[in-house]
C-alpha cells in the first residue's frame, strides 16, 4: 500500500470509493475519455453527475461544447436527467491569457503547470455550493495518460480535505483507481471496447485539437496527436472507426 493510501486511510478509514450518495461533479471536455467515463459512472455505478466545462480559452472550444451538449441530451433521453445534469460553463483561462504564450515552450515538455489541479480546484467549489452530499470530483483520466498517477489523485484529495476540514472529499479517477473500482485499469482501447459493447455514440465526441470545418461541420483533423492516438485506440480494439474526420481534396 502507498504511503498516500496509507494515510488516508488512518484519517477517515477508506481510501477511494463511489460515493453513498452517488453524486458527483464530472470535469467535461466534450472528448473521449471524459464522455465515455461519464457513460460508464452513469450506466455500471449508477452515478449523477453535476457536469462542468470549464472554458478556459481552448482552441476546440465550439467543437468541445457540441459533444458536451449531445452527450448532455443523450443521457437525460436514455438515464433520466438526475443522470446527467445541466452542464454548468464558468468562463476561466487556464492558465491566464496575460501569460499563456509565455508558457508554451514550457509546456511543449512539462505540460501546464498546476493546470488539472486547477480546473479540479474549481470543481470543488461548485460542489460545495451544490450541498454537502457533493464531495466528489471525478475526471476521465486513462491508464495511458502522461498524468494518469493515482498518487496524484491521493495527493490532491488530502489537500482539499485538510483546506475545508472535510474528510470525505474524494478525487475519483474510476479508469485508474482499483480502490474504487474494483476492477482492471481502463485504457483507450478498453472504452472503446466498452462503449461499443453499451450503445454509446461515440463518434460523436470530439478529440481533435484543430478541427477542420466543413459545410458547416467540424470534423477531426486525422493527422494531429490526438486524432492519431483515437485512431490506434480504434485499431488495437479491432472496431470500425466511424469518427468524421476531414479529407483533402
Amino acid at each position: 500500500m502507498s504511503s498516500y493510501n496509507k494515510i488516508i486511510l488512518a484519517k477517515r478509514g477508506w481510501i477511494s470509493k463511489i460515493p453513498e450518495s452517488k453524486k458527483a461533479v464530472m470535469l467535461v471536455s466534450g472528448g473521449y475519455d471524459s464522455m465515455i467515463t461519464s457513460a460508464r459512472l452513469i450506466k455500471d455505478f449508477q452515478m449523477k453527475l453535476f457536469p462542468i466545462y470549464i472554458d478556459r480559452g481552448a482552441r476546440n472550444r465550439e467543437g468541445e461544447l457540441a459533444s458536451v451538449y449531445f452527450f448532455e441530451k443523450f443521457f437525460h433521453e436514455n438515464f433520466g436527467e438526475d443522470s446527467f445534469h445541466p452542464v454548468f460553463v464558468p468562463s476561466i483561462s487556464i492558465p491566464p491569457k496575460e501569460i499563456k504564450h509565455q508558457l508554451q515552450e514550457y509546456a511543449k515538455e512539462h505540460r501546464y503547470p498546476m493546470r488539472d489541479f486547477i480546473m479540479q480546484m474549481f470543481a470543488v467549489q461548485y460542489a460545495a455550493s451544490l450541498g454537502d452530499d457533493v464531495r466528489t470530483i471525478c475526471n476521465g483520466v486513462i491508464k495511458t495518460d502522461s498524468i494518469a498517477s493515482i498518487d496524484i489523485n491521493r495527493i490532491n484529495t488530502l489537500a482539499i480535505c485538510s483546506m475545508t476540514k472535510e474528510l470525505d472529499w474524494n478525487i475519483l479517477s474510476i479508469n485508474i483507481d482499483k480502490e474504487a473500482s474494483g476492477g482492471k485499469l481502463f485504457g483507450k482501447e478498453d472504452e472503446i471496447i466498452w462503449a461499443h459493447k453499451n450503445g454509446i455514440p461515440d463518434q460523436m465526441t470530439m478529440t481533435c485539437w484543430v478541427p477542420v470545418k466543413c459545410s458547416g461541420e467540424l470534423l477531426h483533423c486525422g493527422e494531429c496527436y490526438a486524432c492519431k492516438e483515437r485512431q490506434k485506440g480504434f485499431l488495437d480494439a479491432g472496431i470500425e472507426d466511424k469518427t468524421n474526420y476531414y479529407k483533402k481534396g
